[in-house]
């Protein structure tokens, strides 16, 4: 399999599991988070459905991005991820030397 399709599987795979997540919540039952690659902290007052909200959203524009065939690029300095990064967690927006 090739590298941007094990991303794609793996972006989709994380979607599924934050969809999951997301029902559960909206259901009443109690979730935790910890067993997710959340790429964010929770920003001041953000619920637990509204964190995995803004991760679904950030898998879309990620799964996008690769359909697409762009580079996996840092955020805040442009470079593009490194490939070890970008295949252990293609939706960061940051590489490890910004994050």
């Amino acid at each position: 399999m090739s590298a941007a399709r094990a991303r794609r599987r793996l972006v989709l795979d994380t979607m599924g599991a934050v969809s999951g997540k997301i029902e559960q919540l909206l259901a009443g039952q109690d979730v935790t988070l910890a067993t997710l690659p959340l790429p964010q902290e929770a920003e001041p007052g953000e619920t637990p459905l509204e964190r995995l909200q803004r991760f679904r959203a950030l898998l879309g524009a990620c799964l996008g991005r690769l359909d697409r065939g762009e580079p996996l690029a840092c955020g805040a300095c442009g470079a593009p991820l490194p490939d070890a990064e970008a295949d252990a967690m293609p939706w960061a927006t940051r590489c490890r030397r910004c994050a």
